[in-house]
Order: C-alpha cells, then structure tokens, then sequence
C-alpha cells in the first residue's frame, strides 16, 4: 500500500465501529501508515471481512468482537485486548446508532445511550491501563455537530418521556463532549479529543427513509473524507500533546455552551460510572 502522510509503524490502534462508514475508512488510513489495527466489530462476518481486505492491501489488522450495547461484551472485548495488546497507543470510540424507536439494551439503558456513550465510557475506563503504558497515549471521540441541539434533563436521561430519535442521537453526542472533557481533566498524560467529522453518507443514516437515504448519498460527502480528520487526531505529531478539546473536522470549534460545562462533566461521569459497575 502507498502510505500517507506521517507514520504510525509500531503502535497499536483500536478502532470501534470499523466494519464500515468512518470506522472503516479510519482503519485503512491507519493501516496504511504503519499501525497495527484492531477492528472492533458487533458482526464478526463483516469485522473479518475488513481484516482480510486490510491483510490483502498489506496491513496489520486483527479483529476484536465488541458489542457497545452489551456491558459483558464490552468488558470481554477489553479483557481479549489487553491480553493481546498490553500497550494500547490509540483508541477510537466511533461506533454509533441511530434508532427510530427507542428500545432497551441488555442491560436495561436506553440503546442509542448505551451503544454511544456509556459503552464507550466502560470500554476506555477498561483499557486505560493499557493506555497508561505509553507515553502519549490518545483517545479519540467521534461526537457530532448535533449535540448543539441536544439537552440534558438530569431527571430522564435516558428519555422514557419524550423519545426522539435525533434526540436521543444528539443528547449522546453531548455527553460524550462531557465525557472526553471529564476524561482530559482526570488523565493529564492522555491526550482525549472530540470530533465533528462533517455530516457524512455513512450507514449511521439506514434508519432513514429510502428516499432521504438516496438524497444523503447524493450530497454528502464520502466516510473516506469524514475520517481523515478522525485519522488526524489519532496520528498528528502536533497534536500529542493536546487534549479535552473539540474539533470540526480539522479546526478546532467551540463546542456548544451545555458542552463547556465543568461541573455537568463531573456529574454525568460519576453516573455513567454508577450504570456501568
């Protein structure tokens, strides 16, 4: 493979999420320079398919089972990792669902909370022990430009009154700003950054209309444009050395006001703690 800009030879990536859309493509720009991928994946056919596409254009790849709606299989995924992987540089929390009715997880949460938040919470929570082991390790959230429209009522998070999906969507995409922000300020050798990747024709949108998909697909740029800013902050040099800070696409951006929150940080991490032990 021809590789990109920078070198990522010797380090250990897992990427969430990667059996298509910005995952994927995030795993194939890093693969491309250098990293060893670990492609978490909820649908094994597909997960080991992008290994072996990975493996056949000359990269590192190896597939880590994960479902973000499952507690167990977040922390059997983490427990796998870090048996195979003592020394993790990189983790990306990209996967993400849109649901168009709101339906339970395993565990009892909301799923499109749970998949998007409080699983990539427990995963990073997880595995920073392996993260601890490198000098400037990164963790990277790909969040989006919709939690500008999301509100947090601390008295039903979880939305059993008033479900919507763009809601639900947006309200997970806030916390995990307040996440990444409360995860910055806990770990100072960390380097936890947040993203708007640009609305992106990715599968994400499959819980839309068949005519509002073909329009989406028309019009929005591609996943393989949407994750170079992804790949940027997992990689940059000159961005090692920075955290707890939001970026849209390669600028950073001030997030929105109920995203800037020092104390709501502090509170949703202390409840996502109590929903994940």
């Amino acid at each position: 493979m021809t590789a990109p800009a920078g070198s990522m030879t010797g380090s250990t990536v897992l990427v969430t999420g990667a059996t298509g859309g910005i995952g994927l493509e995030t795993a194939r720009s890093l693969a491309k320079m250098g990293a060893s991928v670990v492609i978490g994946a909820r649908d094994l056919v597909r997960g080991q398919a992008v290994v072996d596409e990975l493996g056949r254009e000359g990269g590192l790849a190896e597939l880590l089972p994960i479902d973000l709606g499952s507690f167990a299989s977040v922390r059997e995924a983490a427990r796998r990792s870090v048996a195979a992987h003592p020394v993790l540089d990189v983790l990306v929390n990209n996967a993400g669902v849109v649901l168009r009715d709101r339906r339970l997880s395993v565990d009892g949460h909301e799923l499109t909370w749970q998949t998007n938040f409080l699983g990539a919470f427990l995963l990073t929570r997880l595995l920073m022990p392996a993260l601890a082991k490198v000098t400037r390790p990164r963790v990277v959230n790909v969040s989006s430009d919709a939690h500008r429209w999301a509100r947090l009522d601390w008295s039903d998070l979880e939305l059993e009154r008033g479900y919507g999906a763009y809601r639900a969507y947006a309200n997970s995409k806030l916390a995990l700003i307040l996440f990444t922000r409360e995860l910055a300020r806990r770990e100072p050798t960390l380097a936890a950054n947040t993203l708007h990747p640009g609305a992106i024709a990715t599968g994400i949108w499959r819980p839309a209309p068949a005519f509002a998909r073909w329009v989406i697909a028309m019009v929005l740029p591609s996943a393989e444009k949407g994750a170079r800013p992804v790949v940027r902050l997992a990689s940059a040099p000159e961005l090692g050395g920075v955290s707890g800070r939001y970026f849209s696409k390669f600028r950073e951006a001030h997030p929105s006001a109920a995203a800037s929150n020092d104390a709501d940080a502090k509170r949703l991490w202390e409840i996502a703690e109590k929903a994940v032990d």
